[in-house]
């Protein structure tokens, strides 16, 4: 190991941004559960309480927490780097693996709906927070903006608005793969809802479901249960050529996330030199944050083939855009 890295020891709060997505898991599965919820009542309460306190949360943040922050208003800190993606692109565990550097500092949640909330820089550490980590540590103190909205024109001029400085890590997937993902997504979250509205019938089955938003595309929005458009959140060559144009091509760092699954590390320390910051061996969770828990029939070829020939021409974009090939299908 070279001098400039040093090891995170101990794993007491490892736990500690990753138990928010396990408790939102179970929550969607008590939605997806056949049986009553009176049979579920004491793993709500229990999960319920626990979820007042937690030190970072996935998305929905008690509204007590906030309006305590509102009551003591203090001055808070505007991200200096921006981790974000389409949604279902696997970037959960990165950014939560990240906040465990001792350089890095959480938002309150990482997904604050910056787009709709108007009181979104209460969820960001004060200014003397961020001083006092400065004193204890070597190289700046960094908060990002961490949520998947790569191609929210909103978000990118509110951000570059609030620090046109801040430092842009998109992770990017296979859209092929990524379609697949977000329909078992929408399935899960759907749940009983789903169930139960035979007029979903093309949520059954994910042949069906990609042949219903390709017959659409572009005149009419495909049915959606977790708001984006399948296919137009894999189109990602604009939204990275907006994000390129905002901050500089200088501060924006685009990255496959199947090359972080492949092999953590190296990408962590890429990432590391980019925000410049000390490079630090990250110690894994042991789990896949965020994962899906449902099991669904795998897509079959010819869903793939198609959705590939659709996705082609706008991959070959990005490629060129950013002068760098993924190998995606």
């Amino acid at each position: 190991m070279s001098a400039n890295k040093k090891e995170i020891t101990g794993d007491a709060d490892l736990a500690k941004f990753f138990r928010a997505f396990e408790l939102a898991t179970e929550f969607r599965e008590v939605n997806s559960s056949d049986k009553s919820l009176l049979h579920h009542l004491p793993r709500l309460i229990k999960g319920g309480l626990e979820y007042q306190f937690l030190p970072y949360y996935f998305g929905t943040v008690p509204k007590w927490r906030v309006l305590a922050r509102k009551l003591f208003p203090r001055p808070r800190i505007a991200p200096n780097y921006v981790m974000t993606g389409p949604s279902k692109s696997g970037s959960s565990d990165l950014v939560s693996h990240l906040l465990l550097h001792p350089n890095v500092m959480p938002p309150l949640a990482k997904e604050l709906r910056l787009y709709a909330n108007k009181d979104w820089r209460l969820y960001y550490p004060t200014v003397t927070e961020k001083q006092a980590l400065e004193e204890r540590i070597t190289g700046p103190a960094m908060c990002g903006y961490l949520e998947p909205t790569l191609s929210n024109m909103q978000v990118i001029e509110t951000l570059h608005e609030v620090n046109p400085d801040c430092k842009i890590i998109i992770t990017l997937r296979d859209p092929v793969a990524r379609a697949y993902s977000y329909w078992k997504w929408e399935v899960f979250v759907g749940g009983n809802r789903l169930k139960r509205n035979k007029k979903n019938v093309y949520f059954q089955d994910f042949s069906q479901y990609i042949d219903r938003a390709i017959d659409l595309f572009p005149s009419i929005p495909m049915e959606t249960i977790c708001g984006p458009q399948v296919l137009a959140s894999g189109m990602y060559y604009k939204a990275v050529e907006k994000w390129r144009l905002y901050f500089g091509n200088e501060n924006v760092l685009v990255l496959d996330v199947a090359e972080y699954f492949q092999s953590r590390q190296p990408v962590f320390e890429k990432i590391q030199k980019f925000l410049g910051i000390p490079i630090i061996n990250i110690p894994e969770y042991g789990k896949k944050t965020n994962e899906n828990p449902i099991k669904l029939p795998p897509p079959d070829q010819a869903t793939n083939e198609k959705l590939a020939a659709f996705y082609k021409p706008y991959n070959q974009k990005l490629f060129d855009l950013i002068g760098t090939e993924f190998n995606w299908l």
